[in-house]
């Protein structure tokens, strides 16, 4: 019997990130459209959300090898 493995899924919307089938003990990492580094986030259970409180701009979310663009607002 093959289990399949199901696809991370990271949104962000309202100023949250919403994780969804994320390896736990690993990190977000939460970059500036240039580079900077703003936040790190730890993973402790595979679906969750964090509350944000980032300020208007374009970030850059790395988990994985997954890279993902966010527009907060």
């Amino acid at each position: 019997m093959v289990s399949e493995i199901s696809p991370l899924e990271m949104n962000v919307s309202d100023n949250k990130l919403t994780l969804k089938n994320a390896p736990v003990g690993k990190q977000v990492v939460i970059y500036t459209i240039i580079g900077n580094k703003v936040r790190q986030i730890e993973i402790k259970s595979s679906n969750e959300e964090h509350e944000l409180k980032l300020p208007r701009a374009i970030y850059i979310f790395k988990l994985e090898g997954v890279v993902k663009k966010f527009v907060i607002k």
